[in-house]
């Protein structure tokens, strides 16, 4: 089913076009469209407010919120009976051969899996010879009932009872496909004119400040290099910056092939450095400040901020009476971006807003993405110029510039989850790359993008299987898969949502 977000403030779920509201959607909400106004002004939406309640039907304003789809596609209401799951309904073919099948009971459902590819053909047996029944959408969820024995084809079941079967490749499941019982017998195999495979060199760390291994795009060559936060490579590819907060803590450096590890620069709780275009210099966020304040309601304020808003040491408040001295003292850290030279050695601190941090340098010019508290901003690593806000929010992640320059990728917070957004390089345009599906038990998150350097692919980190994972995606969110499955079957990532920057690709 093609899904769309709420780009308002708010807007309404309404009985029918210009009705009665039976639903308020908050800003980032996402909804399931299953059809449209022959005038395209509104979208037939299906939204659910929580995991835990029945989802609700309506009618969406076009204009409120941005379709993750070709409108094209989206059905004219009226014209087309709406399927379970939004599925496409394809005239029948002429009958082709039949592929030996065994039957299967309608119970016997032993896994679920979501559809990943944008159209998926759902066909009567494991064979692109085989008659299309339908076409499913990226995201619809099915049940799995069997396979081929090479498990290349999978049986699946549908929540209106139809079976068929589809490619393995284009189907997300967390099931151990060796449990499934063969219940059919492929007729051909799939195409083979998939993409090419993706080319250059991975760095990657387990969690912050711990092992930081590489490893080769096509899946090949894992080796450890050595421990530390948020590797990044090189222009060259030939070597690769991280920090440590371990004494001596600061800026290091290490060969790509593991050798020639040095200490670069002594600073407090550095983190995600960034190569500048030329591979010259290196920026990176470090500590600038310590301030001591108060942890309130109010924000962490010093005592001074207290008195001068609320004009006295205690305040009134419907929940009761607060004092100053009711609030615990914290260190609060306040962090700035510095540029270190690395063939003189000297140091200096770039323009940027209060507290920056997870500066990312672009590869073509002098431009520096950074995050602060006000959402993501713009500096550069030459001269003194006043930094620009880009995209404002406080619920962003760290950021990263295509190859050429032209999008932003970043994680933004929605709800309860993070997904992966892309922007233009001016901070408009925005549109959500993944999105997780209408029903699920517990939160889904995709973070940390990273761009190949063709930039046709994301790399990221989601734990939309139950544990943290890397995935690639292409570059306009389609064809989600595990990267590197096997390989990295026995690394154990944590994400803890302090802008981890967990990778990086060369």
């Amino acid at each position: 089913m093609p899904g769309a977000y709420v780009e308002v403030l708010s807007t309404s779920l309404y009985a029918r076009p210009g009705g009665r509201a039976v639903a308020t959607l908050p800003a980032g909400a996402r909804v399931g469209v299953l059809a449209r106004s022959s005038d395209q002004a509104w979208f037939r939406a299906v939204y659910q407010p929580d995991p835990e309640e029945a989802e609700l039907t309506g009618w969406v304003r076009a204009r409120d919120v941005v379709l993750l789809a070709d409108v094209e596609e989206i059905p004219v209401a009226g014209e087309v009976v709406p399927t379970a799951q939004g599925a496409e309904t394809v005239p029948a073919a002429t009958p082709t051969a039949t592929a030996a099948e065994t039957t299967v009971a309608e119970e016997e459902v032993l896994g679920q899996a979501t559809v990943t590819a944008r159209r998926l053909n759902m066909r009567a047996g494991p064979g692109v010879d085989q008659r299309v029944l339908r076409r499913l959408r990226r995201g619809e969820q099915v049940g799995l009932v069997g396979r081929t024995a090479d498990n290349v084809w999978l049986q699946v079941i549908r929540a209106d009872g139809e079976k068929g079967w589809v490619a393995a490749q284009w189907l997300d499941t967390n099931a151990d496909l060796e449990k499934l019982p063969v219940t059919g017998e492929a007729t051909t195999g799939i195409p083979t004119s998939t993409p090419s495979r993706v080319g250059g060199k991975i760095v990657f760390q387990t969690h912050n400040g711990g092992d930081i291994y590489v490893i080769g795009a096509d899946g090949r060559g894992l080796r450890r290099l050595t421990c530390g936060f948020d590797p990044a490579f090189s222009p060259d590819g030939g070597q690769v910056a991280f920090t440590r907060w371990d004494e001596p803590r600061g800026l290091w450096l290490i060969d790509s092939d593991g050798t020639n590890e040095h200490f670069l620069f002594g600073a407090e709780r550095p983190r995600s450095p960034t190569w500048t275009a030329d591979g010259k210099a290196i920026v990176f966020e470090r500590n600038v400040e310590s301030q001591a304040c108060r942890q309130t309601p109010l924000g962490c304020v010093t005592d001074a901020q207290w008195f001068a808003m609320v004009g006295g040491e205690c305040m009134e408040t419907p929940f009761g009476r607060y004092c100053l001295g009711d609030f615990p003292v914290v260190t609060q850290q306040v962090s700035g971006l510095t540029l270190y030279e690395l063939e003189s050695g000297s140091v200096r601190d770039l323009p940027a807003t209060v507290d920056a941090r997870a500066p990312r340098h672009s590869s073509t010019d002098n431009r520096v993405l950074y995050l602060d508290r006000e959402g993501l901003a713009l500096t550069s690593s030459q001269g003194n110029a006043t930094p620009a806000r880009l995209v404002e929010g406080t619920g962003l992640g760290p950021a990263v510039y295509s190859p050429d320059g032209q999008w932003i990728y970043a994680s933004r917070q929605s709800g309860d989850h993070w997904d992966i957004w892309r922007y233009r390089a001016d901070g408009s345009e925005p549109l959500a790359l993944t999105a997780p599906p209408a029903i699920r038990s517990a939160p889904i998150n995709n973070v940390s993008p990273v761009v190949s350097p063709d930039g046709r692919t994301i790399l990221f980190l989601t734990d939309r299987r139950g544990r943290w994972e890397l995935w690639l995606m292409n570059a306009d969110g389609s064809r989600q898969r595990p990267f590197a499955p096997e390989a990295l079957a026995d690394i154990e990532f944590r994400y803890d949502f302090a802008n981890e920057r967990m990778a990086d690709w060369r």
